[in-house]
């Protein structure tokens, strides 16, 4: 009896929820007070996930795509990913995305996040933001 309410509460749970599947492009501009340690920069591209407690201690956010930057790249870079997010109740949520850029700026291993001011902006657009703003580091 049990295994039938489990199916039929899950089965019913699954009318009401639905995944909103998105991807993204991102271009943009690294500054580094010294530019020679602009080369094999990481630029990662996350998809926050956000919960409710205490479901949040079992949800990480997700890569979404990697990029590292070379010598000829003079700082620029191009990174996409894609990633989905569950919708519920008729709510759609898309994928929220930020940039965590691993780096040697000052000579030691550091992390910068970076949070576009319009994170909706999907394929087929380019969210460029960081073009006109770019990330500085250190």
């Amino acid at each position: 009896m049990r295994i039938y309410l489990t199916f039929l509460l899950f089965g019913s749970s699954s009318l009401f929820c639905s995944a909103a599947n998105n991807c993204a492009w991102f271009v943009g501009q690294l500054q580094c007070s010294d530019p020679s340690k602009l080369e094999n920069v990481v630029v990662e591209i996350w998809d926050k996930d956000r919960s409710f407690f205490p479901i949040t201690l079992f949800v990480d956010d997700d890569l979404a795509g990697r990029t590292i930057t070379s010598s000829e790249d003079n700082g620029t870079f191009k990174v996409e990913g894609c990633a989905s997010d569950v919708d519920f109740l008729f709510v759609k949520n898309d994928p929220e995305f930020y940039l965590k850029v691993r780096h040697y700026c000052k000579g030691k291993a550091e992390v910068t996040y970076a949070h576009p001011r319009n994170m909706k902006v999907f394929v087929p657009e380019t969210n460029d933001y960081f073009t006109k703003h770019p990330i500085v580091l250190g």
